[in-house]
């Protein structure tokens, strides 16, 4: 209870900062542009998500966003929803917000890497506390914000606004990942493994109206450069013992290099009598005696042919 606690308000102290900068950054001798406060006036907003086009796993990916004006606060939720991808989440906050968390030091004692301690900042303790936890600490962030209100208002006014955006925000978190779902979230992290990605970013101000901020986009499967083929190549016709010490296994090669542990389904389809009556499919190799067809076919982030062969196991 005490670690989600301490989590807790270390993301509820990030969140304050993006909507009173002046109070978080009294101290830290920020330039007088990056102390502006959140919607001193209510204003139009309109924020654009953009992603780099015809994306391939492998190659960087990068998710932009764009609001008007440029001194608008907003939080950005990237959400996998399919194929690899699915189950990663990322917060992408605006430029000034993560200059002025850097500009605010905290103890070292605080970094998790002793060794790695230069300049640690609130930035980087966000970091480390965010980055592959699963979502569901964020989750619970809204409503320990909530509780907390009476004690953190007194030191940031503007925390109603940040409780708005955070709620908007896990709106759609829960709208596009189930709360079972294992998720793993992030900090200012891009996209990289292949699938559907949704995207998107709600105002800090809730007297802002927000007439944009969803986007959907992929990131492709690498095909060029890979190719499959057997570790071993079938006889025309094999005992049961050969069968089960036989390695069935493809080999997956990317850019002339061979892939550790790659993602491949295999199929076993035994032959029926006649006119192919009583065939049957299997996943798992056959030890048992029979004529036999495999078929290979490589999943993750990579695709390629799929390869097929033919055998006989004798009695």
């Amino acid at each position: 209870m005490l670690r989600k606690r301490i989590a807790a308000l270390a993301l509820a102290a990030v969140m304050a900062c993006t909507a009173a900068v002046p109070a978080l950054a009294a101290g830290a001798s920020a330039p007088a542009d990056q102390t502006q406060t959140l919607g001193m006036d209510n204003a139009l907003v309109s924020i654009a998500i953009e992603a780099t086009d015809n994306a391939v796993y492998g190659s960087p990916v990068n998710v932009t966003i764009r609001a008007t004006p440029e001194d608008t606060q907003f939080i950005a939720v990237v959400l996998g929803i399919g194929g690899e991808a699915k189950g990663f989440v990322t917060l992408l906050l605006p430029e000034k917000v993560r200059i002025l968390l850097e500009l605010i030091p905290l103890p070292a004692s605080m970094a998790a890497d002793p060794a790695n301690t230069t300049n640690f900042n609130l930035y980087r303790y966000l970091k480390q506390l965010i980055d592959g936890n699963d979502v569901s600490v964020l989750i619970r962030v809204a409503e320990e914000l909530t509780s907390l209100m009476a004690v953190l208002q007194y030191y940031v006014p503007a925390l109603q606004n940040v409780v708005t955006g955070m709620n908007d925000a896990l709106t759609l978190i829960r709208k596009y990942l189930p709360e079972n779902l294992v998720t793993h979230i992030y900090l200012d992290e891009q996209p990289v493994d292949s699938g559907t990605y949704v995207a998107g970013a709600v105002t800090l101000n809730k007297g802002d109206v927000n007439t944009g901020g969803l986007a959907l986009f992929k990131v492709a499967r690498k095909s060029e450069g890979v190719r499959q083929y057997w570790t071993q190549q079938t006889p025309a016709a094999m005992t049961v013992e050969e069968a089960k010490n036989f390695n069935f296994a493809a080999v997956v090669e990317v850019d002339g290099a061979i892939l550790d542990n790659p993602t491949v389904t295999y199929t076993y389809k035994k032959k029926g009598g006649f006119l192919g009556l009583g065939s049957t499919t299997s996943s798992e190799p056959p030890t048992e005696p029979g004529e036999y067809t495999q078929t290979a076919v490589v999943g993750g982030n990579y695709q390629t042919a799929n390869i097929s062969r033919s055998f006989t196991i004798t009695g």
